[in-house]
């Protein structure tokens, strides 16, 4: 109260003055000063062209006045004016709409003027990529409605700005060759060069081993679509954006994580899909009668499982048909599996009850603990200090070694106390006190529990474990974990990531920058470029394979489960 009184006291006898003071005060003051100017009604004895003048200051963005609904209301025209009269103000037009700041903007801006400030800032010499990306993927159930004439503007103007970017030859090469020589040994040989993957497969090796299941085994073992716990390869993973990456990319929860790994696991697999599905035409085999194989005959006779109804295209088919008729089997294909799982058997009459799409979220497993998730905030601290580049606590000035983190440290060297700085140790004793990390008798570091570790080390880097894919003994210590609370399970057909990965490509329901190809053709609003069908098609035929890998994965599981 007293406090209140001595700045009720010195506002009053500097009133006359008070704009002035902004000069006077240290920047990160200024959201203090301009909060007296509010709460203290101060504003209110500014004239109009005064205040202009204030907002004018180089040292004052536009941004901070509108943090404070009153006083902008107040100056409702002077900051209209403002606000117009700079087309980079749209890049806090889109803040705004985007949560990312708490603004107001002046009642008479309307939302004529929101758009006509965003179209201008398109044709700006200072448009920010970024800002383009985020106008061309607003969430459509934002408060502003961007029109699609906008959004195109955007789009083109993007294009041009990345064209220049690299035209300028800035950037980093990256790239994939994949080739199908005949003399051969070794199935597979794999070398990077100057950022370009170079892949080449034996020609051989396929020509002699034309059964399908090996075909299909082959984007397993050789394309590596999954990893050795059959969890998606080419998803978007939060930990393989570097720190530069995560200031630089655009990223919101509307937004699908595109880093430059997953850019780069994205044009690899689209590669090895066209390579292996060209190359086994030239074999006369098409990678649709392999998926009715799969379905019809596989399944039959190695799960006594029938009725599934999957129907591709004909080879005469154009890509733009057979875009048309594959989209409507991947959700004929998840339906049916979700019959198969709730009443035991496939009911086709049930399933044509509904005409509405199946979330992929919603797709189930036959079996339970499928997948495994962090869950709690001690394994945030664990892992954020074990494994990521920014915990500080593995940088050690006396070692001439660098290592990624504090994990990488420790199974490289011996520690001691002394190798490290006091704010180091006084981060690192939350890992002593949580029993992750001790000193042996010789006084260096060790892990208490190494699987507990490892466990830890899976969940971070892959962001999801496949439970059923890890020994008991692993799977006991995650069961423990669970009961603490530690850990989460949860039974779906697609881990979370990879639910994500198929809606990235499917439709645009969770994610704006998504491919949207379910819809562009069901729709109709595909595009008249048959590259553009031909693109699709390939895509649409990498998901069909993941979806075949993960129910045969999840059947498999299931069986064994049965035997035990």
């Amino acid at each position: 109260k007293k406090i209140k009184q001595k700045i009720g006291k010195f506002i009053g006898s500097h009133k006359d003055d008070f704009i002035n003071l902004y000069d006077e005060i240290e920047i990160e003051y200024a959201d203090d000063y301009l909060e007296v100017l509010e709460i203290y009604k101060l504003y209110q004895g500014i004239e109009a062209n005064d205040f202009k003048q204030f907002l004018e200051k180089k040292n004052l963005p536009l941004s901070e006045i509108l943090k404070f609904r009153r006083m902008t209301e107040y100056f409702d025209e002077t900051v209209k004016e403002l606000l117009f009269s700079d087309s980079t103000n749209a890049e806090t037009i889109i803040s705004k709409y985007l949560n990312q700041d708490n603004l107001y903007l002046p009642p008479s801006f309307t939302t004529a003027d929101e758009l006509s400030l965003i179209d201008r800032y398109i044709d700006s010499p200072l448009v920010n990529i970024n800002v383009l990306r985020r106008i061309i993927h607003l969430p459509p159930n934002k408060e502003l409605k961007i029109p699609d004439k906008i959004k195109l503007h955007a789009q083109r103007k993007a294009k041009e700005e990345v064209e220049k970017i690299f035209n300028d030859g800035v950037g980093i090469q990256s790239g994939v060759m994949i080739s199908y020589p005949d003399e051969q040994d070794d199935a597979i040989l794999f070398s990077m060069e100057d950022g370009t993957a170079d892949i080449k497969i034996s020609r051989n090796w396929i020509e002699e081993n034309l059964d399908f299941p090996t075909l299909w085994n082959n984007f397993i073992y050789l394309f590596g679509f999954v990893d050795g716990t059959m969890r998606l390869a080419f998803d978007s993973k939060k930990n393989e954006g570097s720190t530069l990456e995560s200031v630089f990319r655009p990223q919101a929860e509307h937004l699908y994580y595109q880093s430059s790994a997953f850019n780069h696991k994205e044009m690899l697999s689209d590669a090895e899909i066209y390579s292996y599905v060209n190359v086994l035409n030239v074999l006369d085999i098409r990678l649709e009668d392999m998926i009715e194989w799969f379905f019809g005959v596989y399944l039959v006779d190695e799960f006594q499982i029938s009725d599934f109804i999957v129907k591709m295209p004909s080879s005469e088919a154009s890509f733009f048909e057979k875009c048309r008729t594959i989209l409507p089997e991947i959700d004929r294909i998840l339906k049916q599996y979700n019959s198969l799982i709730e009443d035991g058997l496939i009911d086709q009459e049930l399933i044509q009850m509904s005409s509405s799409s199946l979330r992929v979220k919603d797709v189930k497993s036959f079996n339970n603990k499928k997948y495994v998730y962090s869950s709690s905030d001690w394994y945030e601290t664990a892992s954020y200090l074990l494994f990521s580049d920014q915990s500080g606590i593995f940088y050690l000035p006396k070692k001439e070694v660098k290592y990624k983190n504090f994990f990488n440290l420790m199974i490289s060297d011996k520690l001691t106390t002394s190798d490290f700085l006091e704010h180091q140790l006084r981060r690192m004793q939350w890992l002593f006190e949580n029993n992750l990390i001790r000193e042996n008798h010789r006084g260096y570091f060790e892990f208490v529990d190494p699987r507990v570790i490892y466990v830890l080390k899976e969940l971070y880097f892959n962001e999801v474990m496949s439970f059923w894919h890890y020994s008991d003994e692993i799977k006991g210590l995650i069961e423990r974990l669970s009961v603490q609370n530690l850990v989460s399970f949860d039974r779906s057909l697609f881990s979370r990531n990879e639910q994500d990965y198929l809606d990235y490509y499917l439709n645009k329901s969770k994610f704006t920058n998504g491919h949207d190809i379910r819809n562009k053709y069901l729709h109709g609003t595909n595009t008249n470029d048959e590259e553009q069908h031909i693109r699709d098609y390939y895509s649409i035929l990498k998901l069909f394979v993941v979806i075949v890998i993960k129910i045969n994965d999840d059947l498999c599981i299931n069986s064994m489960d049965e035997n035990r």
